[in-house]
């Protein structure tokens, strides 16, 4: 099915089963009718007194696309935000955006509500330690005092009890916050006999369920034998104790069906009737059903285990995923394509998505000229797509579209999404938003791993954008200066008005302008930036005073007259490398091969065109670096060949000298490249086919050492043995017995 719309999901963050399965129920409702299902999400759950914090202020301003993008309706969360600041916020951005909203949870009177049958909970729980195990006297442990919601749950359990005809009074009923404190403080009155025992307790929260089983245990009270606990929700902690919650599910998939077909109708849809079996009791040890066909036939809590197993499969790859040192990676970036790539490259951190989106605003570099303003809020009315992954591929593409579309994505067919928006921020200032997409809810963990990403993300534009204005204020003040300030030598406007003054003394001489630059190995790094080291090495190098500028990044020109004896070539090129190496003893390496340059002469008469034959200058040399670094992938298949054979024939007399002779080519250009293309040396290659080999003779044949040694390639023995012992911590003998040995044994 095509999709024909979307809807907002709103919600403050998913930290549980049940805040995935409201998301699952929701989105295979909606997409049933042709709708993507837009999960909007500060990922943190923010208290009031939290939300003005920059950070936090960065993170809510997701809530944005309320208004920023077009949706066809919503299904708010509100129940689950702890801000009611937050809450009223995104109460008036929907106000303003007029689009059909259901509300979960939450009493107002301007959007129709969804509220759960609460009391339908805990009667489910005490009737069955009622009926099932025949208890008489209860405890029930509720939420808050006075919330609505805490105590349509308590008296589920009245209903319950008075149903059965059993007494109970106000003594019975405790108020635990659906947190753990007061259940811990319960089980510490009832093992001291404080409190006296009952059959069991209905507790209105796993979480109370939980930590009540632990503090009797811990206590030497036995739990299901000495008293009988119930939970309620079907959180995923109710299968994590020793002994396991019975518990009542269902509320996730009651509010998310129900909300979702409710807006359904108010978007004009016809909608199917649904099931009306929403909540089940989760069979548990701590009732006492310990049967476990009883718990097999639990769909409810195979549903609990599916995510639970989903959930800490994730977790384990991202074992792998906490290695990634992203943050350092991203500092080393320069430009945001740079970001971008190393983003692309890092994602593994966020498995189970299917696609995944940057979404950058339009105005994100600052505006350099006045830095102290820049985007604290909202969206801008047009994004940039700077990063789109699909299929594990990753593409760059610095487009624009409209945020109103959402993604560009959206504007294309499709079937129905499950996607996830969450923001781009950096101390106060916001970049964009974040797209990721899934197959299924349970694959949707927004946790540190994710928020690191997206924070180093951040970080790495923020690097960016702060070299960005760098480089215009160093622009700036080139503009009204003569020097490069890092450099200490002329920028372009004073090496035109040193050169026009020179011309104009001496109206007879021709000069020569030589543009130099270096080709940078982009995986090694450089003490000191290779081209400063060539121009303090040219310093050094002349004995006269030399003219020489920075005219753009990693460019500088040379000034000589003709009739001076500095011609600028090959061997030029080698010296200015042996006087680099001489001047840094050996830390930073000029390779000559990757100086770069190109000439221009200049006459008399060209006094007033300098300027341009400079630009033509610097068009020339970065054409001609574009074609020489395009020269390494045109031998890929000259070298893919040559290492093919190398591996496959390891026994031939293979030596760098008479390879580079047959290729036409100088050795250190050859090395180069072969390590660029395959990450290891030549000759390292040679000795791992020929070690290859000879393993393989060892293992599968009966021939001795030195006939092995002569089929690899080695006419001296002795160096066999000993590069093979290198290579491998032991003998050729000792690895041949080792082997067997092993190969025995697996028999």
């Amino acid at each position: 099915m095509k999709a024909v719309g979307r809807i907002g999901l709103i919600v403050p963050h998913l930290i549980n089963n049940l805040d995935v399965e409201l998301v699952e129920v929701i989105h295979k409702t909606v997409a049933r009718y042709g709708y993507d299902t837009i999960l909007l999400s500060g990922i943190i759950n923010f208290m009031n007194d939290m939300v003005d914090e920059d950070y936090n202020r960065g993170l809510i301003n997701i809530y944005d696309l309320i208004v920023s993008s077009d949706f066809d309706g919503f299904i708010f969360s509100a129940d689950l935000f702890c801000s009611e600041r937050l809450r009223s916020r995104i109460f008036d951005m929907l106000r303003k955006n007029g689009k059909p909203c259901v509300v979960i949870g939450y009493q107002q009177s301007e959007f129709p509500v969804i509220s759960m049958p609460e009391s339908e909970l805990l009667y489910m729980s005490a009737e069955h330690l009622i009926q099932k195990h025949g208890c008489r006297t209860l405890y029930c442990i509720g939420g808050h005092k006075g919330d609505e919601k805490s105590e349509q749950r308590i008296s589920g359990f009245r209903n319950a009890m008075d149903k059965a005809g059993l007494p109970y009074d106000e003594s019975c009923i405790f108020y635990g916050e659906y947190w753990s404190d007061i259940p811990h403080e319960i089980g510490i009155q009832l093992a001291e006999g404080k409190l006296p025992m009952p059959d069991g307790v209905v507790c209105a929260s796993d979480i109370m369920a939980v930590e009540l089983c632990r503090t009797l245990r811990s206590h030497g009270i036995r739990v299901p034998d000495d008293i009988k606990i119930t939970g309620c929700d079907g959180d995923l902690i109710s299968l994590t104790e020793y002994v396991s919650i019975t518990t009542v599910a269902g509320q996730a998939r009651y509010c998310g069906r129900h909300s979702a077909e409710l807006l359904l109708k108010l978007m004009g849809n016809e909608v199917m009737e649904t099931p009306k079996n929403y909540f089940s009791l989760v069979i548990g040890e701590s009732c006492g059903c310990t049967d476990k066909s009883s718990i097999d036939q639990s769909k409810a809590l195979s549903k609990i285990r599916d995510y639970a197993g989903t959930y800490y499969r994730i977790k384990q790859s991202y074992r792998l995923g906490s290695c990634a040192d992203i943050l350092s990676k991203v500092s080393e970036c320069s430009t945001p394509d740079d970001v971008m790539r190393t983003a692309g490259n890092c994602i593994f951190m966020i498995p189970g998505f299917t696609r995944a989106e940057i979404c950058l605003c339009e105005d994100w570099q600052r505006n350099f000229q006045n830095p102290a303003l820049y985007r604290r809020g909202g969206l801008s009315s047009n994004m940039l797509l700077g990063l789109e992954i699909r299929d594990n591929c990753y593409n760059i593409p610095f487009q624009f579209f409209s945020t109103s579309e959402l993604l560009p994505f959206f504007s294309q067919p499709h079937s129905p999404q499950l996607t996830v928006a969450t923001s781009l921020h950096y101390k106060g200032q916001i970049f964009g938003y974040i797209c990721l997409s899934y197959k299924n809810a349970a694959e949707i963990i927004l946790d540190d791993y994710l928020m690191n990403w997206c924070d180093s993300v951040s970080s790495g534009l923020n690097i960016v954008q702060n070299k960005m204005y760098k480089t215009y204020v160093d622009q700036q003040i080139d503009a009204i200066s003569e020097y490069a300030p890092i450099l200490g030598i002329y920028n372009k406007r004073g090496l035109i008005g040193r050169l026009t003054q020179i011309i104009i003394d001496d109206s007879e001489t021709v000069h020569t302008l030589t543009i130099i630059s270096y080709i940078k190995n982009e995986k090694k790094k450089y003490p000191v930036p290779p081209i400063q080291a060539i121009v303090n090495a040219l310093r050094i190098a002349s004995s006269e005073e030399m003219l020489l500028a920075s005219i753009e990044d990693d460019l500088i020109a040379i000034v000589s007259s003709d009739t001076k004896p500095n011609a600028i070539d090959r061997d030029w090129a080698g010296d200015i490398a042996d006087k680099t190496d001489d001047i840094y003893k050996g830390s930073v390496v000029i390779e000559p091969e990757n100086i770069v340059f190109v000439t221009e002469k200049i006459s008399p008469a060209d006094i007033f065109s300098i300027s341009g034959i400079m630009d033509t200058a610097v068009k020339n040399i970065k054409g001609k670096m574009l074609t020489m670094q395009a020269g390494v992938f045109s031998y890929r298949d000259t070298f893919t060949t040559l290492r093919e054979s190398i591996f496959g024939s390891p026994q031939n007399e293979w030596n760098v000298g008479s390879i580079t002779r047959s290729l036409g080519i100088s050795k250190s250009h050859f090395q180069r490249i072969y390590k660029e293309l395959f990450g290891i040396s030549c000759k390292e290659d040679i000795i791992a086919a020929r070690m290859e080999s000879a393993e393989s003779y060892l293992i599968h044949t009966e021939l001795s050492v030195s006939e092995i040694a002569e089929r690899c390639g080695y006419p001296n023995t002795s160096h066999f043995i000993r590069q093979f012992k290198k290579k491998n911590g032991v003998s050729p003998n000792e690895y041949r017995k080792t082997k067997k040995m092993i190969g025995n044994n697996m028999q």
